[in-house]
């Protein structure tokens, strides 16, 4: 069954390269901006309009895609074998290499083994090679599990990866009613004097210093979480407790290179009363790390909409700059 498989893969991949192994210009191209998570692919090739369809870089996809992907879970090494594995169809296709001599194989090579996993897992997928790029059809990265949307009128293809506004098992936009079977237990006050309809606290209570806006160091209270509604959904979420990770594996108690690391490095950075508040403006509102004096993440805030708006963001000078523990 596995050898069917195989020649399956194998015909896919082949047929995509000899009937068109390079295309010297697509057919149709236009300026669209590409991100993943909030984050401009800068180096990697714009999208490509072709034969009516849109193509991404193929790399940074599974290069992301590796970070939730199960059948990717060896991470870089898997994208680098994949991209060996494309380039040498290629080179087979152009030497023009009969499929019934690979056929002969009997008793494989646990390389060849690896190969033909690799084709198997590729035949889920359509792929080209366009302006010396392999790409992959835009339609079908959601089978590797992002989200995808083009915004026509910002010129924007993004995508994203699982669970992306998640935390505490909750997502932005969830009903009051969906919270408390989440947060059972939940203390609810009315919004006075805000705009929220409810602010919910959950847990226990924490106390973090800030300094005001004389200089004078104060002492805040924080649940665990707390949490605001508005017309019915949840319109923000703080966490400050570090039982509670993001999607990328980051929470409270981490240093924010970590969370460099895991989000990149296009970020807003403000300072309010005296904490240092990283932002990322991803496609559905922001993620806020707000991080003590020795770049400690202290807490974790996801909201519903953004500080300056989704793709203006400046790439942010390396942290480094500002603390030597910092990436």
């Amino acid at each position: 069954m596995k050898r069917m498989k195989w020649l399956l893969a194998a015909f896919i991949i082949t047929f995509i390269y000899i009937a068109n192994p390079v295309h010297i210009e697509a057919t149709e191209e236009s300026k669209v901006w590409f991100y993943i998570d909030g984050q401009e692919q800068k180096y990697v090739g714009d999208p490509i309009l072709h034969n009516g369809e849109w193509w991404l870089p193929l790399r940074p996809v599974l290069t992301e895609a590796a970070m939730f992907n199960p059948e990717l879970n060896e991470g870089s090494i898997d994208v680098q074998n994949i991209m060996r594995v494309l380039n040498e169809e290629r080179r087979r296709a152009l030497l023009e290499e009969e499929e019934e001599q690979r056929d002969e194989w009997v008793d494989q090579t646990e390389e060849e083994k690896e190969y033909d996993e690799i084709l198997y897992f590729l035949a889920h997928f359509t792929l080209d090679f366009i302006q010396n790029r392999d790409v992959i059809r835009l339609s079908d990265v959601g089978t590797l599990g992002f989200d995808h949307y083009f915004y026509e009128e910002q010129q924007v293809i993004h995508l994203s990866s699982p669970h992306l506004m998640t935390i505490a098992n909750i997502n932005l936009g969830e009903r009051r009613t969906t919270v408390n079977s989440v947060l059972p237990g939940i203390h609810w006050n009315t919004g006075f004097g805000v705009k929220a309809d409810y602010i919910g606290f959950y847990g226990d209570e924490n106390q973090l210093t800030y300094r005001d806006r004389y200089g004078y160091d104060r002492v805040e209270k924080a649940y665990d979480i707390q949490i605001e509604i508005i017309e019915d959904r949840l319109s923000h979420i703080f966490v400050t407790d570090s039982a509670y990770e993001t999607s990328k594996g980051i929470k409270v108690g981490d240093r924010m290179n970590e969370a460099i690391r895991a989000y990149g490095n296009q970020f807003i950075r403000e300072s309010i009363d005296g904490k240092q508040v990283v932002i990322y403006e991803v496609e559905l509102g922001s993620i806020w790390f707000i991080i003590d004096a020795d770049q400690t993440i202290e807490r974790i805030g996801f909201w519903d909409h953004h500080l300056r708006g989704f793709g203006e963001i400046e790439t942010a000078e390396n942290v480094t700059n500002e603390h030597p523990s910092a990436e």
